[in-house]
């Protein structure tokens, strides 16, 4: 699994799940998107922090980058372009990506235990969301890729 992070002073790290073989059945790209929000709400509900709101330009946003990084190494690509299309209040914009065949709730874990990823999962700045995944078989049955773009 490779996971990466794209924040303002984050560390884009690439942590692991401690067990990528968790997905029991594989789950189709969006439901497992939706997955990964609600882990996403659960850690900042569990961290008194609002929930996020969805945004469709977030979305966009994350269906163009995760689409982009099918069968390519994971890499962030500058967000100006997101800041600049969607236009958030506060002028920010931050990404986690990842790339796995491992249950959402491990990939959350894994964002958790880095120190990027867990930034933008609990930036109080960030107040919106968009996260998309798409099949990617070149990490076998149940493989996708993601992006979950925030603003704020």
């Amino acid at each position: 699994m490779l996971l990466a992070a794209c924040a303002p002073g984050g560390d884009g790290g690439d942590p692991t799940p401690d067990d990528p073989s968790s997905t029991a059945q594989p789950l189709g790209p969006a439901e497992y998107a939706d997955r990964l929000l609600a882990e996403t709400q659960v850690v900042r509900d569990a961290e008194g922090l609002p929930r996020l709101e969805q945004s469709d330009c977030a979305t966009e946003a994350a269906l163009s980058r995760a689409t982009a990084l099918v069968g390519a190494p994971l890499e962030h690509a500058p967000l100006d372009d997101v800041v600049t299309a969607c236009r958030p209040a506060g002028g920010t914009a931050a990404e986690n990506l990842s790339r796995a065949a491992a249950a959402p709730e491990a990939v959350v874990d894994a964002w958790m235990a880095s120190h990027g990823h867990r930034a933008n999962l609990l930036d109080p700045a960030l107040t919106s969301v968009g996260v998309v995944c798409v099949a990617d078989t070149s990490e076998g049955a149940g493989g996708v890729v993601c992006a979950q773009v925030f603003l704020g």
